[in-house]
Formats: C-alpha cells, structure tokens, sequence
C-alpha cells in the first residue's frame, strides 16, 4: 500500500538499524504481551538510509537499509522472540509530513539537591533557566538539557563546545542520575494545553530535550551512535495505527512477496467492511 509520503509492507528484521537504544525492560514485556495476545499491534516507523549516511531522496535501492525511527523495543521484542520478520510503515524522513521533536521526561519523587549535586560532578556548567526561557536556552547547541521545576524555577546543562556527540554522551549521563531510581513519564502533549504538574502530584521535575535535526540522527546512525530511548520524537501526519498482525503470520518463513500479498487482501477488507478510517485532526487517545 502506497499513499503520498509513505508505504506499508512487511521487511526483514536483519535489514533494520537503530537510531536509538531499546529500553530492555520494556523489551522484556512486550516479548511477554506479543506471545500472550497472539499478535502485534500498529507498523514500526521506518525510513531508508543509503550507505553515505544522508537521509534518502529517492526510491531505495539494494544495499540500502532500514532506519527505524519509531518502534525500537517492539522490533526488539521480536528478535528476542525469535521472529524473522516485522511490520513497518515506510516514509521519507525529509518529507514535510515527517517531523522530529523530542520527548520530555517528567521524573516523579526526586531530591531536587541531590540532582542538582550529581548533575555538578559531571563536569557540566549549570545556569539558572525559568520556564519561561525553555525554548531560547535550548536552541543553543551548547545546552544538553533544561530541568524544570514544580515552582517555575530551573536550570539549564550545558557542556564546554557544541559538538554533537558529545550531546548525546552527556544526555546518558544525565538520564542515567535518575532512569533506574525513578518513576518518569513521557508527555506526549503541548505543555501549554495541558500541565504535567497539574495533572501529577507526585511530579518533581521536567527534563527538557534538545531537538536535534534529522541529517544529525542519520549521520549518528551511520557511525553505530545510538541516542538514549525516549529522546528523540517522530511525527508523521499520516500515521498509521491499529493495525494488528497475528504472530503466526509475522513468524512464518513464508517470503516477503506472500506476506505482502496478504497484507493487501487484508488491507482491502478492511477498507471495503468501514474498519479504516482517516482523521486529520490532532487527538488525544485515553486508552494507550
């Protein structure tokens, strides 16, 4: 299926790369969900990555791979099961339909000194950031992070040059003071309509990432320079979701061309029995 800025098919999970790490906890458990509902829901987000490491223009071509940009602990999960094959949805990572934000982290039950002293022995320069200058302090490529407080106050972390990989070495490090010991919480929001801190009692502080630009993920990429899971953030306007696939099919050694003929059939059924629907509106889901 083939529609404007994307395409939908079953690949091979060897022609995948990463341009994230996998949280292995979640690995763990959707592994163990997959094998209890019998099936895999919604497509993994992918796009082509030629061998020179910039972002793909045109059709892809042999040799090239697969850059997963959504769906790194689902596609894990499989390879841990042993499945040779996945479900993707392929678009054209510089389509204007594709943008790359980033996540928050709201950490929940965290010493506000403790962190401030263990961000210090990093070797990091901290200054003093308000809410209210979140986006001016991020846009320095400086900063590797701006951490916001319940009472509006915060600061920023910032390292001594502004090269790129040096920013995600430090995002590591800075994730890594709180990622085993506390509870966090990845808004998928704009903050200005909904408030964490509203909705979250027990919510200490924000973690404001950088975003970074899709020609520095890929080149990364390239290099084996993986981003720690839950910074970077896809959006495609023609998302597709609900779609799911029985595991007996996504195990099957049937070749790619069989699989690709069934998802069509079923694609058809779907569509002519009113079970596919498009909405063009921005929504909020309740039930994730």
């Amino acid at each position: 299926m083939k529609k404007n800025s994307f395409e939908l098919g079953f690949v091979h999970l060897e022609d995948l790369i990463f341009h994230e790490a996998c949280d292995f906890k979640r690995v763990r458990r959707l592994a163990s969900q997959i094998e209890r509902d019998g099936h895999l829901k919604n497509p993994a987000l992918v796009t082509v990555v030629p061998a020179g490491g910039e972002p793909d223009q045109s059709s892809p071509e042999a040799g090239r791979k697969l850059m997963v940009l959504d769906g790194v602990n689902r596609i894990s999960a499989l390879k841990l099961l042993g499945f040779p094959d996945v479900l993707v949805q392929k678009v054209e990572l510089m389509d204007k339909n594709v943008e790359l934000t980033s996540w928050d982290h709201l950490i929940f039950k965290i010493d506000r000194e403790d962190l401030i002293s263990k961000i210090k022995a990093l070797d990091l320069d901290i200054s003093p950031c308000d809410h209210g200058r979140k986006r001016e302090v991020l846009s320095d490529q400086r900063t590797v992070c701006c951490l916001l407080f319940r009472d509006g106050s915060g600061f920023a972390v910032a390292q001594k040059e502004s090269l790129v990989e040096d920013r995600v070495r430090n995002l590591y490090r800075v994730i890594a003071l709180y990622n085993a010991s506390c509870e966090i919480f990845h808004p998928g929001w704009d903050e200005g309509l909904i408030s964490p801190f509203d909705n979250f009692e027990n919510a200490t502080v924000i973690n404001s990432l950088q975003v970074f630009a899709k020609e520095q993920v890929v080149e990364l990429a390239s290099k084996g320079v993986l981003f720690p899971f839950g910074v970077t953030r896809f959006v495609v306007l023609q998302r597709i979701l609900g779609l799911e696939i029985s595991c007996s099919v996504l195990k099957d050694d049937a070749p790619l061309e069989e699989k690709n003929l069934f998802l069509r059939e079923l694609l058809t059924y779907r569509i002519r029995s009113k079970k596919a629907k498009f909405y063009q509106e921005s929504v909020f889901l309740f039930n994730e």
